[in-house]
């Protein structure tokens, strides 16, 4: 996929400065957003072979692959990778932060 064709379609989705962009609606797009590259139904995953034993070997092979790529692939693959995992760290600092407030509340009264 292009770079132009990506930020097309984040525009669309999020808005312009990603003003609409929330961790449940990020998950959302990616979800369909990589069923619709690999042409699969939402949902239907193939069973792989993984020879990755760890989270860490996985992205390491991750780095290793996307180095093969085009550059525009590159900064295609690494935009949604950012995408995904600031999004998803978002949602548990959040409820921290609220059930911090919530027991400050609890001990005023």
């Amino acid at each position: 996929m292009r770079l132009e064709e990506l930020k097309g379609i984040v525009k669309r989705e999020f808005g312009q400065r990603l003003e609409y962009a929330t961790p449940a609606n990020v998950q959302e797009f990616l979800v369909n957003f990589y069923a619709g590259l690999t042409r699969k139904r939402e949902g239907r995953f193939d069973i792989i072979e993984e020879r990755a034993s760890s989270y860490e070997e996985i992205v390491k092979e991750f780095l290793a692959e996307v180095l093969e790529h085009p550059s525009e692939n590159n900064i295609v693959l690494l935009w949604l990778l950012a995408l995904e995992l600031l999004f998803a760290v978002i949602e548990p600092m959040e409820r921290e932060r609220i059930g911090r407030f919530l027991n400050h509340l609890q001990e005023d009264v």
